[in-house]
């Protein structure tokens, strides 16, 4: 099972307009409903009952908690190809339009010392959710940029932002391009 946990995590803003993404080629890089909590090491205050778009976890974000339960692996372990691109989706609950949350792509240095962020790039929320108090489904491609270390440490996460209301997160799929 890959390695969940979490972390809060230092944020450098960045886009891509990349148009080589790559192509899908069969690595799932993780799915989940956030119900096997087994092996995660998981904080179990991350998962919540309050809301959850099947079976009965989710995670979430809100005033106290910034970031939510963070996935991170390496991408050696990510998949067996160099990735070019991430095609990730979700399912989200966006309470109202005065919510600024995103889903967070981010792949981080991990030399001795540090070395910090190499890349980040989110999706904001509110560009693909327009009917409010309700499950909706997102999805993004994330371009990364070339010549990344295998070593380096690939993180997927909900971070809220400025959000004053809670937001929630389940059924998460991200595929690798290759």
């Amino acid at each position: 099972m890959k390695s969940f946990g979490l972390g809060i995590l230092p944020l450098l803003l960045g886009c891509s307009s990349h148009q080589d993404t790559g192509k899908y080629v069969g690595d799932i890089i993780t799915r989940t409903d956030f119900e096997d909590m087994t092996g995660w090491g998981a904080d179990v205050s991350a998962v919540t009952r309050e809301r959850a778009h099947s079976g009965r976890f989710a995670i979430f974000v809100n005033p106290t908690r910034e970031f939510s339960l963070t996935y991170r692996l390496p991408l050696r372990e990510a998949s067996v190809h160099q990735i070019k691109a991430i095609d990730l989706e979700a399912w989200v609950y966006v309470p109202s339009p005065n919510t600024n949350a995103s889903l967070d792509v981010q792949v981080g240095s991990t030399a001795p010392g540090g070395g910090g962020t190499v890349y980040t790039e989110q999706l904001r929320l509110i560009d693909q959710v327009h009917e409010f108090g309700k499950w909706t489904k997102v999805q993004h491609t994330y371009v990364l940029p070339a010549g990344l270390s295998p070593d380096n440490e690939l993180r997927i996460y909900l971070w809220r932002n400025t959000s004053p209301e809670p937001v929630y997160l389940d059924d998460l799929q991200a595929k690798a391009r290759e």
